[in-house]
């Protein structure tokens, strides 16, 4: 009897176990799917996403572009009003690029090492300036992010 009573109660972990299992997939599934969505609404209105960037709760933002514009966090940037940005790891310049006739500020000193990688492109407005943090996911996903974010700021400057 005792044997039996084993056996059932593992049978039971198992199914649980599989049960959760089972329900993270189709959890994951459908974060995918509403993410493809959004991306495939923004590509209609004529935008193009540039990154899709972790947010601090675990979301996903979208930072996109057109012809005109940035949208970032709910706020359009004119592209005619960027006046330079800088690639950041841990706070430390990677690389920078200006307008011509705009000096970047002096940047500030590096942070200590966290023992992470952190990676993040600040845009200089010409009264703000606006941080995307894109994260700190490890095997260089998050740098990858940041170099699409740089990479299309920059090429606002030859337009």
């Amino acid at each position: 009897m005792r044997g039996t009573l084993i056996q059932v109660a593992a049978a039971l972990a198992v199914l649980v176990f599989l049960w959760k299992a089972f329900r993270l997939a189709m959890d994951l599934r459908a974060a995918r799917i509403l993410r493809e969505e959004a991306r495939r609404a923004r590509e209609a209105q004529g935008q193009r996403v540039v990154a899709e960037v972790p947010g601090p709760s675990g979301e996903l933002r979208l930072l996109v572009e057109d012809g005109e514009t940035f949208e970032w966090a709910g706020r359009r940037l004119p592209r005619s009003a960027v006046l330079g940005c800088r690639l950041l790891l841990n706070g430390a310049v990677m690389a920078a690029a200006a307008r011509p006739g705009f000096d970047l500020p002096a940047p500030p000193a590096p942070e200590e090492y966290e023992g992470r990688e952190r990676w993040d492109v600040r845009i200089y407005m010409r009264n703000e300036e606006i941080e995307v943090a894109c994260g700190t996911v490890r095997e260089g996903v998050s740098r990858e992010i940041a170099r699409a974010v740089y990479d299309a700021v920059t090429r606002s400057f030859s337009s």
